[in-house]
């Protein structure tokens, strides 16, 4: 799906009704709040087509009076009514108060999408919205299980996009299973962490970053999830919208570890936001099962890009000479195959241990070579589609990779 319908109600039902009627018109994003400013920055977030606000006959006034504003702030977007009923007073009002059309449940289904559908046809282009196109480019990592080597895996594909690109403002999101490792793996202080981004949304501006993120010595920002992470359950979908938004705006590319994440809506948000996934699957059952299982829910849930080619596998501690080859992975999987990393063993624990990362540590180890050629192709064009890497496998082409780095 490539556009957003955003909702505003206090009706459970209404809004199941509307997330069924229109499930495969756009995406529909819950608002949080029915606060103007809360509202308008949520819209700006998403890029929303079409707003769709209830009307309650117990509070009509208050959200007649919501709306006027809304129509005010936000001219050129569709605004549609809602109610439980589509009585004349309700009707009447909600035109009063500058929405477009009328929709309630009693309709049916189809007439409500051709309505919608044409009012999201007619949106004009809102120059306060800000432009998608302007927006840094975000590459999620995901993998059903968690441990460290997902952590590994993000971590060093942002040191490199930093490395390759040290003028540009690049971030990593640690938001996998167990927290914050890749401040550990560099001997950082989880000084700020993403729960605090997520208070700070409302002053969260080029200067809290420069002086809050924590910053690794190649200038690469990280915001990590914190190890008590009890406040999450009270982040919204909204707040992550708003966030990403954000932090798209100030950094040319962000990296996210999603590593260990189950399932859930907020794994969804993050993954719909993003313009490419990278899949890390290691060359064994039980992990390709449960990745398999994840990709799954993944389609189930219609989460943006996951039939689109925008996803890649990457299968890691890879053995050539063992069954399954990552070719029959990949094509287990549905998804092409980007590149394959080696072991590695020493050099990971050695990382983990020095606070140094393998650029450091181990520049011509083949899993750092592996690394810098995908971030390479990363960073060629942030939005264009993958070609697979073949970093080599075997002996001879690991020793021939080093004389390369050499």
């Amino acid at each position: 799906m490539s556009q957003h319908f955003l909702l505003i109600t206090h009706n459970k039902d209404v809004a199941h009704w509307v997330q069924t009627t229109l499930q495969d018109e756009a995406e529909i994003v819950m608002a949080d709040s029915d606060n103007l400013e809360r509202v308008v920055q949520l819209i700006d977030a998403v890029h929303a087509r079409v707003v769709l606000c209830e009307l309650q006959g117990s509070r009509l006034s208050q959200d007649a009076s919501f709306m006027e504003g809304l129509t005010a702030a936000k001219p050129l977007l569709p605004v549609i009514a809602l109610a439980e009923t589509a009585d004349r007073q309700s009707v009447l009002t909600a035109l009063r108060s500058g929405a477009r059309d009328f929709i309630s449940p009693d309709m049916r289904p189809g007439e409500v999408i051709s309505l919608v559908r044409r009012a999201a046809q007619r949106e004009v282009s809102d120059p306060q919205r800000g432009n998608g196109g302007s927006e840094g480019a975000m590459t999620a990592v995901a993998s059903a299980r968690p441990g460290g080597d997902t952590t590994m895996f993000a971590l060093h594909l942002a040191l490199a996009l930093q490395e390759q690109a040290p003028k540009d403002e690049i971030l990593l999101l640690d938001l996998g299973v167990p927290a914050g490792d890749s401040l550990q793996y560099l001997g950082i202080e989880p000084t700020y962490t993403f729960v605090d981004a997520i208070r700070s949304l409302r002053r969260l501006d080029e200067t809290l970053i420069n002086t809050a993120f924590p910053k690794h010595e190649t200038g690469l920002r990280i915001l990590a999830m914190p190890e008590d992470a009890l406040e999450m359950s009270r982040i919204t979908s909204a707040d992550l919208y708003v966030l990403l938004s954000a932090l798209k705006r100030h950094f040319r590319q962000i990296v996210v570890n999603l590593g260990g994440v189950p399932a859930s809506e907020f794994l969804y948000v993050l993954l719909g936001r993003t313009d490419r996934t990278l899949l890390l699957v290691e060359q064994s059952v039980p992990s390709c099962k449960q990745n398999r299982n994840l990709l799954q829910k993944l389609r189930d849930a219609k989460v943006d890009k996951m039939g689109s080619g925008q996803i890649s596998l990457v299968v890691d501690r890879y053995l050539p000479s063992v069954p399954p080859d990552a070719e029959t992975i990949a094509k287990g999987f549905g998804i092409p195959l980007l590149s394959t990393l080696p072991s590695s063993g020493m050099a990971r624990l050695t990382m983990m241990n020095s606070g140094e990362s393998l650029f450091t540590s181990a520049p011509r180890d083949p899993y750092t070579v592996a690394i810098r050629k995908i971030a390479i192709g990363l960073g060629d064009d942030p939005r264009a589609p993958l070609k697979p890497i073949d970093v080599g496998s075997g002996w001879l082409n690991q020793l021939t990779s080093r004389f390369k780095t050499t």
